[in-house]
């Protein structure tokens, strides 16, 4: 049986192996037919501005650019928190296609039914 998995992402450009590391655990979730959603936390709100995901490229796994489709194309909720997008400017029109700003309501709900990684 598949389980849930809720991934908090901390990191982007400030520390590019963990943001990477994360993207790629996501994505092997995803390969290995688990149900994933990545909620992007401080600096990680970032990793949801678009351009920025696509020069994050860690040492040790695929870039970020090459992971991200996979995880559009297998419907992971990619959310970046409210509080996080305000603090570093961060509006809609500037997110990754498929992300949604939500505030922390939303994502304590979901920690119910996930297991919660944090990177």
């Amino acid at each position: 049986m598949a389980e849930r998995y809720l991934l908090i992402i901390t990191h982007a450009k400030d520390d590019e192996d963990r943001a990477n590391a994360a993207v790629a655990f996501a994505a092997a979730l995803v390969a290995d037919d688990h149900e994933v959603a990545t909620f992007f936390l401080f600096e990680g709100a970032n990793l949801a501005r678009r351009g920025v995901a696509g020069t994050i490229e860690g040492r040790n796994h695929a870039p970020v650019r090459d992971l991200l489709p996979i995880l559009r194309d297998a419907g992971v909720k990619l959310m970046v928190c409210g509080a996080c997008a305000k603090t570093y400017g961060i509006d809609e029109a500037e997110l990754i296609d498929g992300c949604t700003i939500v505030q922390i309501p939303t994502v304590t709900a979901l920690m119910a039914g996930h297991q919660t990684l944090t990177f």
